[in-house]
């Protein structure tokens, strides 16, 4: 029997399912090509079976779950003692990591593929249709363990943020293409530069935009978290373009222009700062997210 109060299961609402909610999307969805349809086509019926498949193994399995599509996701109050199903990808698991703070996670793609270009790799989510039925099992019977992920919070003007992130931090311009001067300090050393933001990432993180941006992966073991500056400019001298900081330290950008962003985990509802502000990036102390892993290896 499952050790949980309560478990809430996360749906997120397909591609496909976005294009036709009105008569608009429905439109210009109709004007991409038909490979791209059909491979949108294809993720959402993945996703249909997944979860078809669960309700049958969860029930066969005495497994109460409830079922949330995700655009309903403020509607409940999970409590640290029941567990949150994320069933699409990566970003539906963010999307729970940000709006559930306390509860422990479990992420689920819905459409998994690890084939390149093809579904979802899902970094974030450890269960799939290949594993499900096993996972669900060891949920039963207990045979898991629960990891504790590392997250990032921030300060500006020494006033803490009440937000966290499990993967990056974005400061920089709204708009990507143009340029932003920040002054950042890491470890007593100061350095000016004009680029294109710059990234802060947990170990987990790490695997994701900074490795894309040429970062190396870091293990999320250890208590520090490294940031990117992303294509600076080389014709200034730098002291420094990237670098890991412990736990013991912040990383402190400060703008030198008006009104740039910070984005936790690529999320659309981003903070904005103003000429001088000082921004301090941290390890979040004692908010590590609680992630079910499985005994797999």
């Amino acid at each position: 029997m499952s050790r949980f109060q309560n478990i809430f299961c996360i749906i997120k609402l397909s591609e496909f399912d976005y294009h036709n909610s009105s008569d608009l999307r429905q439109t210009l969805f109709n004007r991409l090509n038909g490979s791209k349809i059909e491979q949108i086509k294809e993720s959402r019926d993945n996703q249909v079976h997944f979860i078809e498949k669960l309700k049958t193994l969860s029930n066969r399995l005495n497994l109460k779950i409830h079922y949330i599509p995700e655009k309903d996701i403020g509607t409940i109050e999970p409590t640290a003692d029941d567990l949150i199903i994320s069933c699409g990808g990566d970003g539906t698991f963010l999307s729970c990591a940000q709006q559930f703070e306390n509860s422990i996670l479990l992420g689920m793609n819905s459409d998994h593929n690890p084939k390149a270009g093809l579904g979802s790799f899902g970094a974030l989510t450890s269960t799939n249709r290949l594993n499900l039925e096993k996972h669900l099992q060891r949920l039963v019977n207990g045979n898991f363990f629960i990891d504790k992920w590392n997250r990032l919070q921030v300060k500006i003007n020494e006033k803490l943020i009440d937000r966290y992130c499990v993967n990056d931090i974005y400061y920089g311009q709204k708009i990507s293409y143009q340029t932003c001067d920040i002054t950042v300090h890491q470890s007593g050393v100061e350095q000016d530069f004009n680029c294109s933001g710059i990234l802060c990432c947990t170990g987990m993180g790490s695997h994701a935009w900074h490795y894309n941006a040429g970062g190396s992966p870091f293990s999320n073991d250890i208590d520090a978290f490294g940031f990117r500056v992303l294509f600076p400019n080389l014709k200034r001298p730098l002291e420094f373009s990237s670098g890991i900081v412990s736990s013991r330290n912040e990383l402190m950008m400060v703008p030198e222009g008006e009104e740039y962003i910070l984005s936790f985990d690529s999320k659309p509802d981003v903070i904005t700062t103003q000429l001088g502000d000082e921004i301090r990036v941290f390890l979040a102390p004692n908010k590590a997210v609680r992630v079910i892993s499985f005994y797999d290896k």
